[in-house]
């Protein structure tokens, strides 16, 4: 009767410390997929810029941004250099011509273009380029 009160006990123990490790071994899971997935950063206010419109003509261009940055690292990197983030989108998008906010092929390109411009200047600031996408929310022209 003795050694089946000392093994009930000790399997109890042994229970218990299995579940707790398998319950911590289940939350850093957890907070490992979390830590890796996308980030969306909404850009307010939106973004009003003149382009160059045929003949010399200013023309305008709203747009409503949001970043896709790869993780939570990234979202903290980019809001830490938004004035920077901001800057670099608006002359890329003040830099646009009447062909490149035409169509949805045009803007599916100047989108990559606006992706390597931030991680560019996020590289040349921070040493890491964290912008995955760049997601029109709303473009519109005049």
């Amino acid at each position: 009767m003795l050694l089946w009160t000392v093994s009930k006990k000790l399997a109890n123990k042994l229970t218990f410390i299995l579940v707790i490790l398998f319950y911590s071994v289940g939350v850093n899971a957890e907070e490992d997929r979390r830590a890796n997935l996308p980030v969306y950063i909404e850009l307010q206010p939106a973004f009003v810029v003149n382009y160059l419109g045929y003949s010399d003509k200013l023309k305008y261009l709203k747009a409503s941004i949001t970043l896709r940055a790869s993780n939570i690292e990234g979202d903290t990197l980019v809001e830490a250099n938004m004035p920077l983030v901001r800057d670099g989108l608006v002359m890329y998008l003040s830099s646009l011509t009447v062909e490149q906010v035409t169509g949805a092929l045009a803007r599916e390109e100047s989108r990559k273009q606006a992706i390597a411009v931030l991680n560019e200047i996020l590289k040349e600031e921070t040493g890491i380029e964290p912008i995955t996408d760049v997601l029109f929310t709303s473009f519109v022209t005049q």
